[in-house]
């Protein structure tokens, strides 16, 4: 199994490989957990994605992420300006940071300091972020006040 060290450099790679000057972007690793409830199971989804931001702005760039077997692959980037931005929430019920766009999308992430083995066993990439995590906060705190 791949280290929560060697999988963050992964996240970070990716990401500045799918990002114009991705170097310059502080980077966290979130989870999109989906769950849908049926007679008589239930299923889940995760996706990956890793959040970028330059502090001091409000500007998230939004990459998904394919991993297999500790390689990270990156899809598409999607920019959320203040332009396209049409909510942000710091918490739902779940605790998840929950941002919507003008075009309809939302995304109700998970990001958390250190992602443990046992979320890691439920999908989730094992990374440790905690540096990130407070930047991160930051600026979801200022996202969340205007």
């Amino acid at each position: 199994m791949v280290s929560k060290e060697q999988m963050k450099a992964a996240i970070h790679a990716a990401f500045d490989s799918a990002v114009a000057n991705g170097a310059s972007y502080t980077k966290v690793y979130a989870a999109e957990i989906r769950q849908k409830n049926y007679l008589v199971f239930r299923t889940t989804s995760v996706a990956n994605f890793a959040l970028g931001f330059k502090p001091g702005q409000t500007d998230l760039v939004l990459v998904p992420l394919e991993e297999k077997n500790g390689t990270v692959t990156a899809g598409s980037p999607l920019t959320i300006t203040d332009a396209n931005r049409a909510s942000v929430k710091k918490r739902d019920l779940q605790g998840r940071f929950v941002i919507k766009t003008t075009e309809g999308r939302t995304f109700r992430l998970s990001i958390l300091p250190s992602v443990t083995k046992l979320l890691a066993a439920a999908y989730q990439l094992p990374v440790e972020q905690k540096a990130e995590y407070e930047a991160f906060t930051a600026l979801r705190d200022t996202l969340t006040a205007a």
